[in-house]
């Protein structure tokens, strides 16, 4: 079922994401790492409809092991590292200049809104997720 694909997206450095330093901020790998999943959000809805959202975020946590840097891109790899009947975990890592700058990890929750509960993953789409697994 896994083949360990990634999601990959690359990011330049802005200039406000950094502080006097030249450091990136804390606050931006969570941004980075948002805009990493989109890929695993279209799964769920291909168009990105914000009127048929079937997902919550339940938590999220990240890890700094290096600084990152202005003036040189960074590649956020987004995998999938659980399924359940609901919920899912994401793992993501922070790439720069071939070091790994950071992880993090989210659980995320597919919802029904009009419930107000969680939902059953389509089978479809957990298989989906599976092609993106990442076992420890």
């Amino acid at each position: 079922m896994s083949n360990n694909t990634p999601f990959e997206v690359t990011f330049d450095v802005r200039f406000c994401e950094t502080d006097a330093l030249g450091h990136v901020g804390n606050t931006v790998l969570v941004q980075w790492f948002e805009a990493g999943r989109d890929p695993l959000f279209r799964l769920f809805t291909p168009d990105l409809d914000l009127k048929n959202w079937p997902l919550i975020l339940a938590s999220y946590h990240v890890d700094f092991h290096q600084q990152l840097f202005f003036g040189q891109p960074v590649t956020v790899k987004t995998y999938v590292s659980r399924i359940g009947n609901s919920s899912f975990e994401v793992l993501q890592e922070a790439w720069q200049s071939e070091v790994k700058c950071a992880t993090g990890t989210t659980t995320l929750v597919h919802f029904d809104f009009a419930t107000q509960r969680s939902a059953a993953i389509p089978d479809m789409v957990k298989a989906m997720l599976g092609e993106h697994l990442k076992e420890s």
